[in-house]
C-alpha cells in the first residue's frame, strides 16, 4: 500500500469519545502552517503501519486551518486498521497522511439536497449538511442508527429544526424506511447516501429511474468480489507502449508495477478511486465502490487495483 497523493506529516493531538465504538481522532500540522483545503466529502488516507493504510472521512468544517479531525468505528471483522487507532494510538505520536481525495462532492443544483446516512456514514454528510445549511440551501438530513446513544452527534443534531430527521431502529418504535422517505421526494431532488453496504446498495435499487445526476452514494467497504481472483485478460498501455498480459491471480496494478509503470494507488480495495485510469476502448468487469452505475455502464474510467479487462482490447491511457 502507498500513500498516492504526496504526504503529509503530522501529530495525533486528541482522541475523543464518541459513542460506544466510534473515537473522533485530531490530527494538527507539525510546524503550525495550514493543512491542504477540502471540501465535504473529501477523505484522506492514514498510514498506521508500513502495511496498513485506511480511509476515513474528513469532518469538516475544520476546527482550525492546523487540523484534520476523523471519526473511526471500531471493526472487529476489518484487518486491523481501526484496532490499530483504538487500542494502539498514542496522543503525541507522528502520522503520514495522504492530500484530501474527494469522490463524494456535493454537486452544485438549485434544488433541496436530502441526505441519508447510516451509523458512521453520517461523517461525510453532516459536512455536507453543515455547509448547505450556511449557505442557505434547502436540506434535510434523514440519520438511522440503533439507538440514541449509538448516534453520532446526537445532542447537536437534536437542537436542530425541522430538516433533521433522526430515526432508532433499535428502540421498539417502526421508524420510516430509505423506500418510505424515497417515495415522497420529486425526481428534481438531489440525493446523497452513506452507511453500510446494504442500505447503500438499497439506494441504489430503489433510485435507479431518478436521473443520475441527482444521485450520489459513498461506501466504506470494498465489495466481495474485489480482490477475487478472475479470469485472465490482455490490456494494452497507449502512452507506455506496453502490452501486458494479467493472469487470473494477480490484479492489473500488480502486473503495472512489475513492469515499472509508475501508478497512483492506495487502498488496493477498491474503495479510495485513488487508482482510477481513464478508459481508452474495451471492456471492464467493474469491482470497485467509487464508480456510479451509470459510470460503469459508460466504462470511461476503471479502478486498475480490483477492476479487471474482459478479453483482449483493453486499451488504457498508462
Amino acid at each position: 500500500m502507498a500513500l498516492s497523493d504526496g504526504v503529509i506529516k503530522v501529530r495525533l493531538r486528541a482522541i475523543e469519545y464518541g459513542v460506544p465504538g466510534i473515537n473522533l481522532y485530531t490530527f494538527e500540522s507539525l510546524d503550525g502552517q495550514p493543512l491542504p483545503a477540502y471540501e465535504p466529502g473529501a477523505h484522506v488516507d492514514v498510514a498506521m503501519a508500513p502495511d496498513v493504510l485506511r480511509q476515513y472521512s474528513l469532518l469538516w468544517p475544520a476546527v482550525h486551518p492546523t487540523q484534520y479531525r476523523i471519526a473511526v468505528q471500531l471493526s472487529e471483522a476489518g484487518k486491523g486498521g481501526s484496532r490499530k487507532l483504538h487500542f494502539e494510538s498514542v496522543v503525541g505520536a507522528e502520522y503520514a497522511l495522504s492530500a484530501p481525495r474527494n469522490h463524494f462532492p456535493l454537486r452544485p443544483s438549485d434544488e433541496a439536497f436530502h441526505l441519508f446516512a447510516g451509523g458512521i456514514g453520517i461523517t461525510p454528510l453532516i459536512s455536507m449538511y453543515r455547509q448547505l445549511k450556511a449557505s442557505g440551501r434547502s436540506v434535510t438530513l434523514y440519520y438511522w442508527a440503533s439507538s440514541p446513544q449509538h448516534m453520532l452527534f446526537h445532542e447537536q443534531l437534536c437542537h436542530e429544526q425541522d430538516d433533521v430527521r433522526l430515526f432508532h431502529t433499535r428502540t421498539g418504535e417502526s421508524p420510516p424506511r430509505l423506500n418510505d422517505v424515497l417515495a415522497t421526494l420529486p425526481d428534481e431532488a438531489q440525493l446523497y447516501c452513506c452507511g453500510p453496504q446494504g442500505m447503500v446498495d438499497e439506494f441504489d435499487r430503489l433510485t435507479q429511474g431518478r436521473p443520475e445526476g441527482n444521485t450520489h452514494r459513498e461506501r466504506f467497504s470494498a465489495t466481495t468480489d474485489a480482490l477475487q481472483p478472475g479470469d485472465s485478460f490482455r490490456v494494452t498501455l497507449q502512452r507506455s507502449g506496453m502490452t501486458l498480459t494479467v493472469p487470473a491471480e494477480l490484479s492489473l496494478l500488480q502486473v503495472c508495477e512489475a513492469a515499472g509503470v509508475d501508478v497512483a494507488y492506495s487502498c488496493e480495495e477498491g474503495v479510495c478511486g485513488a487508482c482510477e485510469v481513464r478508459v481508452l476502448a474495451g471492456q471492464v468487469e467493474h469491482r470497485d465502490t467509487v464508480l456510479t452505475p451509470g459510470q460503469r455502464q459508460r466504462s470511461e474510467s476503471m479502478m486498475i487495483c480490483c477492476s479487471r479487462g474482459v478479453g483482449e482490447g483493453l486499451v488504457l491511457d498508462l
